[in-house]
């Protein structure tokens, strides 16, 4: 049978595969640990012909003291026992002189079974059994090999590293590894933030933080996806550091900028095919800062007062990730006739309208 983790250390290795900074923390969570480590002493792993599918109340009733009893043949009445059901399970325990100390309520299965395997099966790390009802007392959940592999105890810390690293180029969905692609580039945004423009306009650096690459984001990926021909008009940077675009250009588009003024973080002018001139402000928010009811009125008022008619405004407030406490927090406050964007995903946008 499989060699054991604790459940802590289970729980140590999924944050390490499943970083709660970009995925769902029900992947990393106590629970999900206790899980794995459940699941790993029924030795339900798909191995070929899968010799056991467990079931989440078997997790339930799992405890550190039940995996004390870690002898193949206690292992395997322990199962025995739990595909009868709890009071089995109890026997068992009585037996072994072990009080049943489970961590969760019996109703913490529809958690596991509808949150956690969900995503776990979606994130290729578990497989379902296939023709089991949702609601069969037969188990149907198996641990894939090379996600318990994860979990062998003999894995130094450098060593998960690079496992789990090659787990997720192996296993992940393209747009999770974009997530932790933009997640771990942070690291290099504590050294400025290049910006490359639209149409060879050049590059730009920005102020190191997590800010300046929330909007590298904007103009590098979302603008080139979103808009006809982007054009980067303004960028707007702590200390009063305002890049402008060409003169000429800007010119050719009727605008006077006046810089003393509170401007959002971005303007992108979408110079359309019909010829109208769409213009994009963009707040980037790492804490604060959202396009609200407010903040858009003031926009549309600097907008006006500079020629921009209000039909030819838009507004993008662009967060670091649906996970990040910035989103949840500031997304309820957003204005209506507004978007947002998550630069991790960066080939999807929110909008927030009256139908």
């Amino acid at each position: 049978m499989i060699a054991l983790l604790p459940a802590d250390e289970c729980v140590a290795r999924l944050n390490v595969i499943f970083p709660r900074a970009v995925f769902d923390s029900v992947m990393s969570s106590p629970l999900a640990g206790q899980a794995v480590a459940a699941l790993l002493y029924v030795d339900a792993v798909a191995i070929g012909t899968v010799d056991f599918w467990a079931r989440p109340s078997m997790v339930m009733w799992f405890s550190g003291d039940t995996m004390a009893r870690s002898e193949v043949d206690e292992r395997r009445e322990w199962r025995s026992a739990a595909v009868r059901g709890r009071r089995a399970v109890e026997s068992v325990l009585e037996s072994w002189h072990v009080p049943l100390t489970a961590s969760y309520a019996d109703n913490s299965r529809e958690t596991l079974r509808d949150e956690t395997f969900r995503l776990w099966r979606e994130a290729g790390a578990i497989r379902e059994r296939a023709g089991v009802p949702k609601n069969s007392s037969k188990g149907r959940w198996a641990l894939e090999p090379h996600f318990a592999a994860l979990f062998d105890p003999s894995l130094d810390e450098s060593a998960l590293e690079a496992a789990a690293a090659n787990w997720q180029k192996e296993h992940l969905s393209p747009g999770a590894k974009v997530k932790l692609q933009f997640e771990r580039s942070q690291s290099q945004a504590d050294h400025g933030v290049a910006v490359e423009l639209p149409g060879g306009a050049g590059t730009r650096r920005l102020e190191a933080g997590v800010a300046s690459l929330i909007l590298k984001t904007v103009i590098e990926k979302w603008a080139p996806l979103r808009l006809a021909h982007p054009f980067v008009v303004t960028i707007s940077e702590p200390g009063d550091k305002i890049y402008m675009a060409d003169e000429k250009l800007l010119g050719q588009l009727g605008l006077q900028i006046n810089v003393s003024a509170l401007l959002p973080d971005a303007i992108i002018a979408d110079i359309r095919d019909d010829g109208a001139v769409q213009f994009w402000f963009v707040e980037a928010v790492n804490t604060d800062g959202e396009i609200h009811e407010a903040r858009r009125a003031d926009l549309i008022k600097w907008a006006t007062s500079h020629g921009i008619q209000e039909g030819y405004c838009s507004f993008l407030t662009a967060f670091k990730s649906r996970n990040d406490a910035a989103a949840r927090k500031r997304l309820k406050s957003l204005a209506s006739d507004t978007y947002a964007f998550f630069a991790d995903e960066p080939d999807h946008e929110l909008a927030w309208y009256r139908v």
